[in-house]
């Protein structure tokens, strides 16, 4: 089925899963942090991967997106990034992961690499060996009645092995996995899929490919871990391939690696598959027997130690974005539901202040609005904040004061007060004191901000002949700037509209913080 491109933003939501921001982009897909709401106010943070909209179309790419979804979900094992959900709406296909706070192994690589630190033997060793049982487990999936699945990963490399705060490696990525039932072939002609630096030469020769190739690669993984290049790596593709072929061994690992860790190894580099690992269970329990006999074991809180210690950096940078997602997620909730008008025939223009207001006349008795009225204004206020804040996706007739508003003394007051609210915006529109229209999407999280002494000024209230100053609502603006709830600066910035006013739109789509899926 065709489909049309569409750009996600932080506040879309796909299903109960509401995007807080990205945090990860690959060659196929893009990866975000959302949060997913369920019944009674339960939430939890997940991760939703998206196809990009370049590949939206392609047929290819979305039964890969399939397949990944249905061969994953299927895996049960703390060293497999756990599938939650499978969804579709609209044009966009996605696939709900859980999130794992921590960063890639390629990142810890490369922070280590840059800071001359070399990783010491255990610490690759035990992730290693965590990497190897998760693959064991997709190894040995079975359909219901018993028979194996065949699955192979065929991309195991540093980029899809996550470590965790908690010093947990989680494979993730089965995009192009191999399986016995998978729907949409195992390969494409003149394709290679992987990473070739960590390919098995089977592999990389178009090859019928098993799980030996994923020992294969556990063990290119962790050489380059431990040297610092890969086993074989030429000045192009073409070049790996022919070193990949050849009969010639890889250099030797560096003097710190034990003999018995190194035996592990080369035995998982073999070229031939049968003097490989049989399964990567076996190798698993071949480097856990290694890493201790060699005095260099080490465990997740170790691993959790040392990536604490590395990449303390990049862990308060995703806390605080994390943080900062959430609060622009409060302050769009806090402004959709002051934008939500009591009357739903009645939600644009001046009708959205005076819905609500009207929606006092239709109370119970004890003076309170009927169950399922929407939103309404406190009623014992005391003053206006300093900086008032209005979704650009509003009119600003239909724009609503944040903050405490006066108390209203009786209905007719309330209806006047509406009148009163509306003619003051619409003048403070008029005045220069610009509210944006919005964006073609309509979503309301892109914000415009009003000064507080404007338009209190503006929603001063004017004597007439029909009310009294007594009977007014008085409006007192404060001068402190801590009574206002702002959008983090991170997710917004200010661009030109073709009319030449300054909107705001939201730059959190910029941030990514995390390696490609």
């Amino acid at each position: 089925m065709e489909r049309s491109e569409r750009t996600l933003e932080p506040g879309h939501r796909l299903d109960r899963y509401e995007l807080l921001c990205p945090i990860a982009q690959g060659g196929m897909a893009a990866v975000w942090l959302a949060r997913m709401h369920g019944k009674h106010g339960f939430e939890k943070l997940v991760a939703v991967k998206t196809i990009l909209s370049q590949y939206a179309n392609d047929l290819r790419f979305q039964q890969m997106f399939l397949d990944e979804a249905r061969i994953a979900s299927g895996i049960e094992h703390p060293n497999v990034a756990q599938i939650l959900d499978l969804g579709e709406q609209g044009d966009v296909l996605y696939l709900v992961m859980e999130w794992v706070d921590g960063d890639s192994l390629a990142k810890l690589f490369r922070t280590t690499e840059k800071n001359r630190v070399r990783l010491p033997v255990g610490i690759v060793c035990r992730i290693l060996a965590d990497t190897c049982g998760g693959l064991h487990a997709a190894h040995e999936l079975r359909d219901k009645s018993g028979a194996l699945l065949n699955v192979v990963h065929r991309d195991v490399s540093p980029q899809n092995v996550l470590v965790s705060v908690k010093g947990q490696a989680k494979l993730i990525d089965f995009g192009i996995a191999k399986a016995r039932d998978r729907v949409s072939g195992d390969t494409s002609t003149g394709l290679l899929k992987g990473k070739i630096l960590y390919m098995a030469p089977e592999q990389a020769l178009g090859r019928p490919v098993d799980r030996c190739a994923d020992v294969w690669a556990v063990g290119a993984v962790g050489y380059h871990m431990l040297s610092g290049i890969p086993p074989f790596e030429g000045a192009n593709q073409l070049a790996t391939l022919h070193l990949l072929t050849s009969h010639d061994p890889p250099a030797e690992l560096p003097d710190n690696v034990p003999g018995p860790v190194r035996e592990v190894l080369l035995r998982a580099l073999e070229r031939d598959p049968a003097k490989r690992f049989p399964t990567a269970e076996s190798m698993q329990k071949a480097l856990e027997r290694a890493m201790y006999g060699s005095d260099v074991g080490a465990s997740a809180s170790d691993v959790a130690s040392f990536v604490a210690t590395h990449l303390a950096d990049r862990a308060d940078q995703r806390k605080k974005t994390v943080e900062l997602a959430l609060e622009a997620a409060a302050q769009r909730q806090r402004l959709n539901a002051m934008m939500q008008p009591a009357n739903p025939d009645s939600a644009s223009g001046a009708g959205g202040v005076l819905g609500t207001r009207a929606s006092l006349r239709e109370s119970t008795p004890g003076g309170q609005p009927p169950l399922g009225s929407g939103p309404r204004l406190p009623e014992s206020p005391d003053s206006v904040p300093s900086l008032v804040e209005v979704p650009s996706s509003a009119t600003i007739a239909s724009a609503a004061v944040v903050g405490p508003a006066s108390p209203i003394p009786n209905r007719r007051v309330a209806v006047v007060g509406g009148v009163l609210v509306a003619a003051g915006l619409l003048s403070a529109m008029a005045l220069g004191i610009g509210v944006s229209r919005a964006s073609s999407s309509g979503s309301a999280h892109v914000l415009t901000r009003l000064p507080a002494t404007a338009l209190a000024n503006a929603l001063a209230p004017k004597p007439s002949a029909t009310t009294s100053t007594a009977a007014t609502p008085s409006i007192t603006p404060q001068a402190s700037a801590s009574a206002s709830t702002k959008l983090p600066a991170a997710f917004l910035t200010t661009k030109p509209t073709a009319t030449g006013k300054a909107t705001a739109a939201p730059t959190g789509t910029k941030k990514v913080i995390d390696d490609g899926f």
